[in-house]
């Protein structure tokens, strides 16, 4: 295939173009896209693609579809294909492109040179970044109803010429195209907004710490529209529940998908001319009083879409970015607006679904429903953190959420994809020789990384290969994992132990990741990457790094315990000397028994301390105040996963109950943390249904 673009857009930020061609297909057409960074296809003016599946640095993927359903009858072929020329956790920092051929009979009839090229000058530019991980806000200024442009028709839009450009080695797509099936709101209250213009706007370091290397984006000085600054000055009174026929200046509409879903906002608006629309949006609502209160900014994201309409009349909307919401709250500040049809285009992974289960209880019923609905949303193209502030590839994350996919769809093509784009992933010089992103596809330009995301890929691809059989991948892994091998052997000190390790060492959102607990000789972090060797080990027949392991626990064993349980970290005194801190957290104990540094032969009591004192439900103020609990990831999960291990599967599922319920009742989604803040709906969370299935599956 060849690629294009429009010549003066090739080195823009946040930009969009079109890419539009007629044809009467055959029964056997098919068209094959690859584009950087994403696109949506419309046929006659209905969305039915989006794309593609991410790759690494240098790679695209390729998705075909059909177009026999067309045969006979003239069409409109619509790519939009969007840029984002910004480093991100979401998409990568490269030029656009956009290549396409058109088969009939097996013969190429039309390429990407033969379709006419449009600019989307209706999608401002210079606008704030939508979150830290995440490149940018939407705000259209429309001139006419989309649809019918993508149906055919050019309205105000000017064609420009395009030109070839270099483009990526392409890929296969291995994971399924979701089915953009489109899913309704229902109205549950309305009323008047006023404007409080002594409310702070919403500011982050994406907003103001814009660098052209490290962090790119727009200025504030430089912005067109801010959303932030409007959407954050609204006060919310309500006046009535359900749904309002039509919205006046200053009043605004909620709407409740149910459960919180991922994809894209979808409604039909009759506009007077200069109306001026704002959706917020947030996988929660909270009751404040005189009004239901929807956040945009709770997650720490900009979860505003703005639309002007420069003209009376109905347009129909799709937004372009896939975005996460239960609550969306359609706010009208100028002008007067008819809103039909709310509802979002799910873009989640379509293979989740056919997943049957049915435990005989309700509790256990509803918690695995929200880990398919979490899955779903976090397993599209690769295995994500979360569909709303960050949508990234991270390591750790993936090494759970990998089992559900196995368990869901019976088959890891999402991880496929995930792993391959760490084998394919290009040395970055923001990183350390041998070290590999935290997440990926992404650009850390920042230089910073995980180490210990790094020893827990090790673990996810040795998993991968016994569970697919796929020796490929072990294959071309292998440059990564010896890089990585390679990487850690500076660290080691005179006991064999990994020591001062650098950059964001990461054990857990808890206690165990404060600095004094992490500095020195972390005992977690080596209880880890010796359970990485043996990984190793297992993937490429290298007895010489399991002794070692052998050896680093040995050592742990014998500096980490301290009678009654091992110590989260060690550091010199003023001779030199190693010494144990005192710190001691929950999960260094659970890293202890997961990774086989510490066993119930071993340490009984502490094993017995571990599976009767311990847990979500322990009152850390009353029962061993100095051993700090944990938190979702990593700690609680291990907990569990030991307690299955160990055969204690009644207590798995009430601790499932306890830990999961609430949430499920909630969102229909699985949390970051157990708490209200950041994501409600995080991908490794879905391993909650496979930790209910294993202790399940032979009552059923």
């Amino acid at each position: 295939m060849k690629a294009v673009w429009i010549k003066r857009l090739y080195e823009e930020k946040n930009v969009a173009v079109t890419f539009q061609y007629r044809l009467t297909p055959s029964a056997d057409a098919t068209l094959t896209l690859a584009a950087s960074n994403l696109y949506r296809l419309f046929v006659n003016g209905e969305l039915i693609g989006y794309g593609p599946a991410r790759a690494a640095h240098g790679y695209s993927r390729t998705d075909v579809y059909p177009l026999g359903a067309y045969s006979g009858r003239e069409t409109v072929l619509s790519v939009e294909v969007y840029s984002a020329n910004t480093n991100t956790f979401y998409i990568v920092d490269e030029p656009p492109f956009f290549a396409a051929e058109i088969r009939e009979g097996g013969e190429v009839v039309a390429s990407a040179e033969d379709f006419t090229a449009y600019p989307m000058t209706e999608r401002v530019q210079k606008v704030r970044r939508f979150s830290f991980q995440r490149a940018y806000t939407e705000v259209y200024r429309l001139t006419g109803d989309p649809m019918a442009f993508y149906a055919g028709d050019p309205g105000e839009h000017r064609s420009e010429e395009t030109e070839p450009v270099p483009m990526n080695k392409l890929l296969p797509r291995y994971a399924h195209m979701p089915k953009l099936n489109t899913v309704p709101a229902s109205p549950v209250e309305h009323g008047t907004v006023s404007v409080d213009e002594s409310r702070n706007p919403f500011r982050d370091r994406s907003y103001d710490n814009i660098d052209p290397v490290k962090f790119k984006g727009f200025t504030p000085d430089e912005l067109e529209a801010d959303p932030n600054v409007t959407a954050a000055k609204f006060v919310y009174r309500r006046t009535a529940e359900g749904g309002a026929e039509t919205l006046p200046p200053l009043s605004y509409q909620v709407y409740d998908f149910g459960r919180t879903c991922t994809g894209f906002f979808s409604f039909t608006v009759q506009a007077e001319k200069g109306t001026e629309l704002t959706l917020v949006f947030d996988e929660i609502a909270t009751e404040r009083g005189d009004h239901l209160e929807v956040s945009p900014f709770r997650n720490s994201c900009c979860n505003v879409i703005q639309y002007s309409f420069s003209e009376s009349g109905t347009y129909r909307i799709v937004s372009f970015e896939a975005n996460a919401a239960r609550y969306a709250a359609a706010v009208v500040r100028g002008g007067c607006a008819k809103i039909a049809s709310f509802g979002m285009v799910l873009y989640e992974n379509p293979d989740a679904a056919g997943f049957r289960y049915d435990y005989g209880d309700d509790a256990l019923n509803r918690i695995t429903e929200a880990a398919v609905n979490t899955f779903a949303q976090n397993a599209v193209d690769v295995l994500t953190d979360c569909p709303s502030r960050e949508r990234a590839g991270w390591l750790c994350d993936s090494y759970f959420s990998s089992r559900a996919e196995a368990l869901f769809t019976g088959n890891n093509l999402v991880e496929k994809s995930f792993l391959e784009n760490y084998a394919l992933c290009p040395p970055s010089r923001f990183l350390p020789e041998g070290m590999i992103p935290m997440c990926y596809p992404a650009d850390h330009n920042d230089g910073v990384y995980i180490p210990n995301w790094s020893m827990w890929y090790i673990l996810e691809l040795r998993n991968y290969v016994r569970c697919t059989g796929d020796e490929t991948m072990a294959k071309i892994s292998r440059d990564k994992v010896y890089g990585l091998v390679k990487f850690f052997e500076r660290f080691y000190n005179e006991d064999g132990l990994l020591e001062n390790l650098e950059s964001w060492v990461f054990i857990e959102w808890s206690k165990c990741n404060d600095g004094d607990y992490i500095r020195g000789v972390n005992y977690p972090s080596n209880m880890l990457w010796a359970a990485a060797l043996e990984a190793v080990d297992d993937l490429y027949a290298d007895p010489a790094l399991r002794k070692k392991a052998g050896q680093m626990k040995e050592t742990i064993r014998r500096l980490a315990f301290n009678g009654e349980f091992f110590e989260d970290n060690g550091v010199r005194d003023e001779n030199g000397a190693l010494v144990r801190t005192g710190h001691t957290t929950e999960t260094c104990q659970y890293y202890a028994f997961y990774f086989g540094t510490a066993s119930k032969e071993d340490y009984p009591a502490l094993f017995e301390t571990l599976v009767t004192r311990f847990g979500p439900k322990r009152d850390p103020k009353t029962e061993y105040p100095t051993v700090y609990p944990s938190n979702a990831i990593v700690g609680n999960y291990l907990r569990l996963e030991l307690l299955l291990r160990w055969g204690f599967r009644e207590r798995v599922l009430d601790e499932c109950r306890d830990f999961f319920l609430g949430m499920a009742e909630l969102t229909d989604t699985l949390w970051e943390h157990a708490q209200l803040s950041s994501s409600l709906n995080h991908g490794f969370a879905s391993m909650a249904a496979v930790y209910i299935h294993e202790c399940m599956k032979d009552k059923t």
